[in-house]
């Protein structure tokens, strides 16, 4: 079937039943190619005709396999099921991948980070717990298709208004988010109280790639390496203003 921009999906019965034929049909055709040839009566008439008819199916058969594997298992495949499964590999593997670069600062800058992802994937997104020599920092990263989150908290320093530690904490940030924004992030601080009294300010971060990143390697490696470097820029000036990320696992409020 093809979908609303064009892009083909095809079901894995068709798939193994096509596949299937073409190698049938390349062995039978190198099996009647290699007997026809070898026979003692080579020059008899209908030998030849043999092989001409089995070289057109050898010649066939490889075609079909070329296109039928570029077909099937290309980054074409954009059905509901794949992109989930491109998804969880999202969160599994290249996340992890691109925030074990970072580092907790200038001193640890050859070291990066131990990257160890909390618990399952929960919607879109996973929360990963980032560990720079004495340093720790987690951040809950989502992928919605096309659009990239990111997910900080900060504890609230006790006798501090929430509200107003949630603009202070802008001012400390401005320099990571207004770099940010230049690519399209927009950026959100959320004071808020957790169930067990805990009051935090949850720094929520969303881009708009307007591409799908799950099908397009190259706009995906920029939004990873992107990515890393907004939490590298975060955890360092967490750091250089001595603030307080609390041993809560981050998520959406």
């Amino acid at each position: 079937m093809i979908d609303s921009r064009g892009l083909i999906h095809v079901p894995r019965g068709v798939r193994i039943a096509a596949l299937s034929l073409l190698l049938v049909t390349l062995l039978t055709a190198i099996t009647v190619t290699v007997h026809f040839t070898l026979r003692d009566n080579a020059a008899d008439p209908k030998d030849t005709d043999w092989i001409l008819v089995s070289m057109s199916l050898l010649h066939l058969a490889l075609s079909g396999l070329a296109v039928a594997l570029v077909l099937f298992y290309s980054e074409r495949e954009v059905n509901t099921l794949a992109l989930m499964q491109k998804t969880e590999e999202f969160l599994l593997t290249s996340v992890p991948d691109a925030l074990a670069r970072v580092s907790a600062s200038y001193v640890l800058r050859h070291q990066g980070s131990q990257v160890t992802r909390l618990g399952r994937n929960d919607l879109f997104g996973a929360t990963y717990q980032m560990q720079s020599g004495p340093h720790q920092l987690k951040v809950w990263v989502g992928l919605n298709v096309s659009r990239l989150f990111t997910i900080f908290w900060l504890n609230v320093p006790a006798d501090t208004l929430p509200q107003a530690y949630a603009k202070k904490l802008q001012q400390y940030f401005e320099f990571t988010f207004n770099g940010a924004a230049k690519i399209g992030y927009y950026t959100s601080y959320e004071a808020a109280e957790l169930e067990d009294g805990t009051h935090i300010v949850s720094i929520w971060s969303s881009v708009d790639a307007k591409h799908n990143l799950l099908t397009e390697p190259s706009r995906r490696l920029f939004w990873l390496q992107d990515l890393a470097m907004m939490t590298e820029s975060f955890w360092r000036t967490l750091l250089r203003h001595e603030l307080i990320s609390p041993p809560l696992e981050p998520s959406p409020l």
